[in-house]
């Protein structure tokens, strides 16, 4: 037997697939083919492995390096052990809390990570809609039900109004047949189909009347056909390929954090090296201490202690808490987010280009005027008998259905159709199609055929046999009894209706007698049609379109506003799509519109050098998405692309972020996109878009709190122990001691607890800012412009001179009280101890707002407050408890000491008048920035070359 992946599918010959047309596949033959080329099923993404999720999470070099310190910590502490013939003093157990703090707070942060990821794709699979359970097959001559993941090459399957094709085939037989393809080809209407069609594989695949192809939906009809391709290989399999291949795009927020992870890893080992150098040069003048292995332990720790100042151990936690807490927030909006940084990708996103049908608009056709030589034009809201009777009649002469299924609409056949059974539910009387019928019985139908483009039915109204038709305004004006001067009129209405980009049907019907009808049904077709559909009388037009989403005009008009291009892609013409894109505001003067052929002509470069012109794309096909998107990509834009449809996998996938719709989107969408809009919400992409921003703000605060105690720590500690080894050389208590400035248990303190709080409060705490009148930020853009990089050197700065004359005041203190060395050093270390904990607790509040802390709403910002009271108490809690001070190698007496207090409490306090008035200063230059910065159109986002290029 053949592999799988070597086997040729035949092709449509003589015999058709080998198959008996009449009696399909016999059971045995069937089994044997399923052997060969496998069940009818599409590739699906590995499940996630939680183990592997968990172990992704260490990839970061934050994370490495935190590793490192803390194994060499271990390292060490075993060495003091063993020197200690392993007696754990109070000394000995601090070596050992230390590291184990770093190993605790980075294996929690990779849990929280990992358990979000595993959240997310479980969210996903609930949502994923398998292909069609079921399917009607002919096995051995008899016509049953199988899985259909079990239909395979050469089986005959039968197929009627609703149904979903479990595969691609060759039709055998038609009647009135028509497939809903939107989710593959983006066509908004159904495709009609027909046997007798050419069968020409070099067509479109729109254009293939001859094919049906799997998920697509049945709209109107019957058929049988035969399967041609199953899986991987139908039309649909392929387009699954064709996402597999595309990478996903790193987020702008990775691509910030990855920069700063490199920064901080710099900064660690460059500060771990020059405080051992430091250290070394030192004890130049006891050159003993080289000989001793307490000596260079002591040395290490102490670097590893100033790397782990320098290191913000809670950025990534903090970060992935904030992005979780926008992903649960997204969630109640209806929106799954598959990874965290998908919502801060959207804050970033300055390109929206979207998928029409069923995004943008409802999906669903919908009678908006109608039109009859009395009453002339006349909207919906004038509901009286006229069009009643054009409502009633075209529902009459339709084979949709339309149930009401647990408070929720359920259509069957051809949407133009089924319009009318909405208004008919609606406004009439009789509400549903069963009970007009009931009253208005059919006697006799002619279907809808493409050739002619009418369909006929007869009913019985009022006891008398009434004629009615519906089809093509041009066909069927001809055939009524209209003069040429109202023919003209009712064109002239239906020409202004079709440049709207309105589907229009025309209604026209006539009386018959008993007699006549007994007559016509013992005649053939041709006799039927030609004395049915002539001779009419014109009823009227009715005009329908697939309408927009109310909350997508919104959604839109919020985008630009914001500086972001909505940008619509499209299966439909290119006539409906522009006058869509219109009503919409995403087609404005001076923009282009473009249909995929006229794509095809242009070459990549061409197209990426205009890709801003163009607002609307016509007819295109998934390799022109691609294009689309990468064009966008290629000139520094990040993209979002929006779509429910098999087409719009592989940009969804390509794009910076993709989201996929929940309800009415397919598998391959869900799988290939980054969120999934559970309601199919377009709104809801503005919800994110202003989540995303307002997380991204959230976390350059984070950052920025963490990044000025750390530069603070980095002054203290690194300048500190250089400066006030030379202060202290003469102090007769320190000769031959141990300079510390703070232990790295207090560090890390400061680092998780005392301001870990305050920033999770951060990222709970909704802003009272406007972040959706500002432009897109670039994702080259370094996380420390506009001005956060000069804010967090100076304010750093100034913490750490405070927490350096602190700790000068505090050794003096205990200095003239004439304590030991030890306590020297204690009392300072705990002196700036309290002052940079305190200190990091008020910047959390600094950056809660842009308003200084006096001109804030307390209640308001309730959360940060409490957070803030309870990180005091932690630290209050090391300062003053005695047993837990001894620990942390802090002084004991603290609590005693009125001088030490004023010291410790007082300093902190030196801050508020600073920050008032610079926050006075940027809130006045901001004023008038604003003022002058309104939004009037879409900008592109440069790249650092081209913004030097400009500057030139």
């Amino acid at each position: 037997m053949k592999k799988k992946k070597e086997m040729i599918y035949p092709e449509v010959g003589n015999e058709l697939l080998q198959t008996n047309i009449k009696k399909g596949l016999t059971t045995e033959e069937a089994e044997s083919r399923k052997k060969i080329y496998g069940n009818n099923e599409i590739k699906k993404s590995k499940k996630v492995n939680p183990f592997l999720v968990y172990l992704g999470q260490f990839k970061d070099i934050l994370v490495i390096i935190l590793m490192c310190a803390a194994m060499l910590s271990y390292i060490f502490a075993l060495i003091s052990a063993s020197r200690h013939n392993w007696v754990f003093d109070t000394e000995l157990i601090v070596e050992f809390i230390e590291p184990s703090i770093i190993l605790f707070v980075v294996l929690t942060n990779s849990l929280v990570g990992a358990i979000q990821e595993i959240k997310s794709a479980k969210a996903v699979d609930a949502l994923s809609k398998l292909n069609p359970l079921q399917a009607k097959v002919v096995r051995n001559g008899i016509l049953i039900s199988i899985d259909s993941k079990d239909v395979t090459i050469g089986d005959i399957v039968m197929l009627e109004a609703g149904d979903v094709v479990p595969a691609d085939g060759y039709l055998l037989f038609s009647s009135n047949l028509s497939s809903i393809e939107s989710s593959l080809t983006g066509e908004s209407e159904p495709s009609l189909k027909d046997h007798l069609a050419p069968r020409d594989m070099q067509l479109p695949l729109a254009d293939r009347k001859f094919m049906l192809y799997s998920s697509s939906i049945i709209a109107t009809g019957v058929g049988y056909y035969v399967v041609s391709a199953i899986g991987q290989q139908t039309e649909l399999g392929k387009i699954s390929s064709l996402v597999s291949q595309q990478k996903e795009a790193m987020s702008p927020l990775q691509i910030k954090i990855n920069k700063l992870g490199k920064i901080f890893g710099y900064v660690g080992i460059a500060l771990f090296l020059g405080s051992m150098i430091m250290q070394i040069l030192f004890a130049i003048p006891n050159t003993a201490h080289y000989k001793e292995l307490y000596f260079w332990s002591t040395v290490i720790i102490n670097g590893v202690s100033l790397a782990v100042a320098a290191i913000p151990e809670g950025l990534i936690a903090f970060t992935s808490i904030i992005l979780a807490i926008g992903v649960q927030r997204m969630a109640k909006k209806r929106a799954i987010v598959k990874d965290l940084m998908a919502v801060e990708s959207l804050g970033s996103c300055a390109v929206i280009c979207s998928d029409k049908t069923g995004t943008l608009t409802q999906n669903k056709m919908t009678i908006i005027d109608l039109y009859n030589l009395d009453d002339k034009k006349f909207s919906n809201n004038q509901i009286n008998n006229n069009y009643l009777k054009l409502i009633e009649y075209g529902s009459l002469c339709s084979e949709a259905n339309l149930s009401l299924e647990n408070n929720e609409y359920k259509p069957v056949g051809d949407p133009t159709e089924v319009s009318f059974l909405y208004e008919l539910e609606k406004y009439s009387s009789f509400k549903t199609k069963k009970e007009l019928e009931k009253q208005y019985e059919r006697i006799h139908v002619l279907p809808f055929d493409s050739d002619r483009k009418l369909m006929t039915s007869i009913n019985k109204i009022d006891n008398k046999l009434k004629v009615i038709i519906k089809g093509a305004p041009d066909v069927l004006i001809n055939r009524t009894l209209l003069d040429e001067k109202s023919k003209d009129k009712v064109l002239e209405i239906n020409n202004e209706w079709a440049n709207n980009a309105y589907r229009v049907l025309a209604i026209a019907s006539k009386e018959i007698t008993k007699k006549e009808l007994d007559i016509l049904l013992t005649k053939d077709l041709d006799y039927q049609l030609d004395f049915l559909e002539n001779n009419l009388n014109f009823d009227g037009l009715v005009a329908m379109i697939d309408p927009p989403r109310e909350e997508a005009k919104d959604a839109i008009a919020v985008c630009k506003m914001s500086g972001i291009k909505p940008v619509m892609i499209t299966g439909d013409n290119i006539n409906t799509a522009v006058a869509i894109a219109k009503s919409l505001n995403i087609y404005n003067e001076g923009d282009l519109a473009i249909t995929g052929s006229q794509l095809e002509n242009l070459s990549d470069e061409e197209l990426t050098n205009n890709i801003d012109k163009y607002s609307v794309y016509a007819r295109v096909k998934p390799e022109d998405k691609l294009r689309i998107v990468n064009a966008w990509q290629k000139r520094n834009q990040v993209v979002a692309m929006t779509g429910d449809g098999v087409n719009d996998a592989p940009a969804l996938k390509a794009s910076d972020i993709g989201c996929a719709m929940g309800i009415t989107g397919t598998e391959a969408s869900k799988q290939a996109a980054n969120m999934i809009l559970a309601d199919d919400n377009f709104s809801t992409i503005v919800s994110a878009v202003k989540n995303g921003r307002s997380i991204y703000q959230k976390i350059k605060n984070v950052i920025q709190n963490l990044l000025i105690t750390s530069i603070a720590e980095v002054i203290l500690v690194f300048f500190g122990l250089l400066i006030f080894k030379f202060v202290f050389k003469d102090w007769e208590p320190l000769k031959g001691k141990d300079i510390y400035i703070l232990s790295a248990t207090q560090l890390l303190w400061i680092n998780l607890f005392t301001h870990g709080f305050p920033a999770i409060a951060l990222g709970l705490q909704n802003s009272k800012e406007d972040y959706m009148n500002k432009r897109p930020i670039s994702k080259y853009e370094s996380i420390f412009a506009n001005g956060m990089g000069w804010n967090t050197l100076w304010q750093g700065t100034l913490i750490g001179i405070l927490s350096m004359i602190s700790y000068y005041l505090g050794a003096l203190w205990s200095f003239n009280n004439n304590d030991t060395g030890e306590d020297i050093i204690r009392s300072a270390s705990t002196i700036a101890f309290l002052v940079l904990g305190i200190t990091a607790t008020f910047n959390s509040i600094n950056l809660m707002s842009k308003k200084p802390i006096i001109m804030s709403n307390p209640f308001y910002y309730w959360k940060v407050y409490a957070s803030v009271i309870f990180s005091l108490a932690f630290l209050l809690l090391v300062a003053f408890v005695k047993k837990i001070t001894v620990v942390f190698k802090g002084y004991e007496n603290l609590i005693n000491s009125p001088t030490l207090l004023a010291y410790g409490l007082g300093l902190p306090l030196i801050l508020i008048p600073i920050y008032f008035v610079h926050k006075m200063f940027l809130l006045l230059l901001e004023k008038k920035k604003n003022k002058s910065n309104l939004i009037k159109d879409f900008q592109m986002i440069l790249s650092p070359k081209e913004r030097k290029m400009l500057k030139k």
